[in-house]
């Protein structure tokens, strides 16, 4: 069976900060973290594509 985002646990009351956050597998994993109840951090290269 494969691991999907599903499967991750509750977030709630975790800041994480996630690298690379305006595209690819940084903005997914950020989406992810934030619908499981996370407060995600999203650092990008440059504000203008965050």
């Amino acid at each position: 069976m494969a691991w999907t985002e599903h499967d991750i646990p509750n977030q709630q009351g975790k800041t994480i900060l996630v690298t690379g956050a305006n595209s690819g597998l940084g903005f997914h994993t950020s989406r992810a973290l934030a619908a499981a109840g996370a407060r995600v951090l999203m650092a990008c290269r440059s504000a203008d594509k965050a």
